[in-house]
């Protein structure tokens, strides 16, 4: 049972090269750089050359390999050389690096030993700069201006700035006519939103180039910052709900006031005039003429039992003079 389970293991054992070992291992290749530099700058590309031996009639493939733990493996034909192209994208793509070759055919081989090491270093990014904002609260009302400042750190060389929204690269031109971008003072430049709006929200970075030895050095980009547009009419509406709910508030207490006042005013001048000790009337001296008979008699009333004559029957009231 176990003899049956180990049949496809050994089977696929036949299948890969098997190391041969002759008298010797092969001789060491040759490395060589191009162009050869002291220090690289990030963005270069160095041409790394693995050469065999002349001795060696044919090379199956090489391979390259540094203390960085990167490695490749590539085939070479017929050829004994091999160039591998390296990207030196910054400090973390230099290191020491070496080949090796190795030699066979079927699947058989020979490894070669290493070559000599070559070391190849890379200058650092410029510092980083620092991006600020204007409002500082990164928080902006629509139509109102949005400043965004990249200061880079104190140096004398020459610098060229960018700007990015949302990892894209702004361009002034390709933005809006509205939108420039200054140099506010040595070291800094500031990207101007006369009127912002809610496409100019988002994530905005920046980063510059440093001209060392006649060549632009692009810096790592600047911490992100947030920014933020609101609405005008939002802000509008909430002033507008203050105001009326202030406006509303001293209304309803000026009416509360009003109407107690009033019922306090109608309440004292039904109690004064049900008042039986005070009167409107006044007094008429009178003369009484009774019918035909000719009879008259002279009456005073002091208090008359109506504020206005009565209405004429039979008898007349003249008022003496």
């Amino acid at each position: 049972m176990e003899l049956t389970l180990l049949l496809p293991l050994l089977a696929a054992l036949q299948s890969l090269p098997r190391p041969v070992f002759p008298a010797g291992v092969p001789a060491a290749p040759t490395l060589s750089l191009h162009p050869q530099k002291q220090e690289y700058f990030p963005g270069d590309t160095v041409e790394i050359k693995c050469s065999a031996p002349p001795s060696v009639d044919r090379v199956g493939g090489f391979q390259y390999y540094s203390n960085m733990g990167k490695a490749i493996s590539v085939l070479a034909s017929s050829r004994r050389s091999h160039t591998y192209n390296v990207n030196l994208t910054g400090p973390e793509a230099g290191g020491s690096y070496q080949c090796s070759y190795w030699i066979g055919q079927d699947h058989s081989w020979n490894r070669s030993s290493g070559s000599d090491a070559v070391l190849i270093r890379v200058k650092d990014f410029p510092p980083r700069p620092a991006l600020s904002v204007d409002p500082p609260s990164r928080a902006v009302s629509e139509g109102i201006p949005l400043l965004i400042t990249c200061t880079a750190p104190v140096s004398a060389g020459e610098r060229r700035f960018h700007f990015y929204k949302d990892g894209a690269k702004l361009v002034p031109g390709d933005v809006g006519s509205v939108v420039s971008t200054t140099e506010s003072r040595p070291g800094s430049m500031t990207l101007s939103i006369p009127r912002a709006g809610p496409h100019n929200a988002g994530e905005f970075t920046c980063a510059y180039e440093e001209n060392v030895s006649g060549r632009w050095i692009l810096s790592l980009r600047s911490l992100a910052v947030n920014v933020t547009v609101t609405a005008r009419g939002h802000s509008w509406a909430r002033e507008l709900a203050v105001g009326g709910s202030f406006f509303t508030i001293n209304g309803l207490i000026f009416l509360i006031s009003h109407l107690c006042m009033k019922g306090k005013g109608s309440k004292e001048e039904h109690t004064n005039g049900s008042d039986p000790f005070r009167s409107d009337y006044y007094s008429v001296p009178a003369v009484l003429a009774t019918g035909q008979s000719g009879h008259s008699a002279t009456a005073k009333a002091n208090h008359v039992s109506s504020p206005m004559p009565q209405p004429h029957r039979n008898n007349e009231y003249k008022e003496e003079v």
